[in-house]
């Protein structure tokens, strides 16, 4: 049975999710739809611009909750297996730099369960600045983290870049470190990689780097880019493969995602050893295909399928479709790697890296109702299902802040609108489609290791209720009756809008209830 939250609107929602929608006088915020095939556990998620990060139960009822950064977020948060919250933050840009792009941040910072600040590491100056996203290493307290570095004008054009192409001033190229904690904000670089070290150009050839990009797949050409911003690859995921030692990373400017090696030092990774491994979704990046082989349309939250899941190794995307040639509507892809026994993955002398094509987990029916023209992600969970954000809000029917879990067969689970934005928290029944945005989400197991020992017992939920006047109206339309019956026996034992007479469980009191309001609800 599909179980919708209760709610006292009238408002009429529609969230188009690919053919799968609620319709009619219901919930508009929070909890939309639950069935029992949705994964047990616990989603964290941080409206973009606002300063709390949540936890909530598959009812979407809180069970924790981190507010004391008084900065936004900067898009990417995560929970560690010690309880903390690891959150990127922006603290605006450092005095006198010029790296003003959208993701961009400044901090990362760490709390523990009951929200006290433990770590507060910046990486934010003239020259260097965090943005979009991280990645703790698992078995470490250590932290990847995507960062743009500074080049002037001159450096970019001694690199090959052609200057009539350099339209800011500067080039912001996008770096990678491994950061070890250390004390309250210290933290030591341990490792790096630098897109600059792996650029190749066919524009000037008295550059030391001056080359063919299709016969040095490896290599990125610095005269490929989408447009001439000076952040030209703007990364927006990092994730790490611990069994492989690899990382990947995702760039929709350049629509494609990489594969670095991790497994060697940073003097390594400078050299030919720091080449990209692998690259896809794009191939025409490299001078191996048209604009007919690309694939990925502004690509975000490209993710490894975690060991021990389904499909255990390949890559996970929220492929947006921001430019797509045949309309703007997103799709989730699934990307089985050409890995070969070396820990390399093989390409064809003249060819683009395989596969072909990926495999379509999700598309909306029609395909453009489901779009996000950016943000977003996508999650593997332990039973099969796929959880993904549509983190963009592209009009009424294209809400931002949608956390749709799909099951392998295509049928939607779970279904949850994010109540809470800039603005404050939304009353159930307001109208969601103003600026509740959402970089990612992420839901983790009821057995994860950072909930043992805590209180886990949910409390209400985000969005706030209006006075009822008909509580025992269940299904909300107006009348008390047989209907609101079963929804109650399907409510049993739990607690939640059955829970009539506020036990904390639905019970046989709450039958007496349902039964002494039983008829036409009265009107305030």
């Amino acid at each position: 049975m599909m179980i919708h939250a209760r709610g006292a609107s009238a408002v009429l929602l529609t969230l188009a999710v690919g053919g799968i929608a609620t319709a009619g006088d219901g919930p508009t915020v929070g909890l939309i739809e639950r069935s029992p095939d949705c994964a047990p556990g616990y989603t964290l998620f941080s409206p973009l611009n606002s300063t709390p990060t949540y936890l909530v139960d598959n009812d979407g009822r809180l069970v924790n909750s981190w507010t004391a950064d008084t900065f936004p977020v900067g898009n990417s948060v995560y929970l560690l297996e010690d309880g903390s919250l690891l959150r990127c933050s922006d603290q605006g840009p450092a005095a006198g730099s010029v790296m003003i792009a959208g993701g961009d941040g400044s901090n990362v910072k760490r709390y523990d369960w009951d929200g006290e600040l433990t770590w507060d590491f910046a990486y934010n100056t003239p020259q260097v600045r965090l943005h979009h996203d991280i990645c703790p290493i698992p078995g470490s307290s250590n932290v990847l983290m995507i960062a743009w570095e500074y080049k002037t004008e001159a450096e970019a054009i001694e690199a090959g870049r052609d200057p009539a192409s350099i339209s800011q001033g500067s080039l912001w190229p996008l770096h990678i470190i491994e950061v070890e904690p250390e004390g309250l904000t210290g933290g030591n670089i341990v490792w790096e990689w630098h897109v600059w070290d792996h650029l190749i150009q066919d524009f000037d050839p008295t550059r030391e780097n001056y080359g063919v990009v299709a016969d040095d797949p490896g290599k990125v050409d610095i005269n490929f880019f989408r447009n001439g911003n000076a952040d030209w690859i703007h990364a927006n995921s990092v994730d790490y493969n611990p069994d492989l030692g690899h990382i990947v990373i995702s760039s929709p400017f350049l629509s494609e995602a990489w594969i670095i090696d991790h497994r060697i030092t940073t003097e390594e990774a400078a050299g030919p050893a720091g080449d990209l491994l692998y690259r896809w979704g794009n191939p025409r990046a490299y001078g191996r295909g048209t604009a007919d082989d690309q694939k990925f349309f502004f690509n975000h939250g490209v993710e490894f399928v975690p060991a021990g899941l389904p499909g255990e190794g390949n890559l996970i995307v929220f492929n947006n479709g921001n430019g797509r040639p045949d309309g703007a509507y997103s799709t989730i892809e699934e990307l089985t790697l050409p890995l070969n026994r070396s820990g390399g993955y093989d390409i064809d002398p003249g060819e683009a890296f395989g596969p072909e094509t990926a495999d379509l987990i999700y598309i909306g029916d029609p395909p453009t109702g489901f779009y996000s023209s950016g943000l977003s992600g996508v999650q593997r969970l332990p039973n099969g299902n796929t959880l993904i954000c549509k983190g963009r809000n592209s009009g009424a029917s294209q809400l931002g802040g949608f956390f749709s879990e799909i099951t392998p067969s295509g049928d939607q689970a779970w279904l949850y609108v994010n109540p809470s934005g800039p603005a404050g928290v939304l009353t159930q029944g307001d109208d969601p489609s103003g600026l509740q945005n959402v970089f990612a989400c992420f839901k983790y197991d009821p057995d994860y290791e950072g909930f043992k020992g805590r209180d886990m017992t949910p409390g209400q939920p985000i969005e706030l209720y209006p006075e009822d006047p008909c509580p025992a109206d269940l299904n909300g339309d107006g009348m008390v009756d047989g209907a609101d019956a079963g929804l109650l026996l399907a409510f049993w034992g739990d607690p939640g809008a059955g829970d009539l007479n506020g036990d904390g469980t639905t019970n046989g009191a709450d039958i007496g209830l349902m039964l002494a309001a039983w008829g036409l609800c009265e009107t305030p």
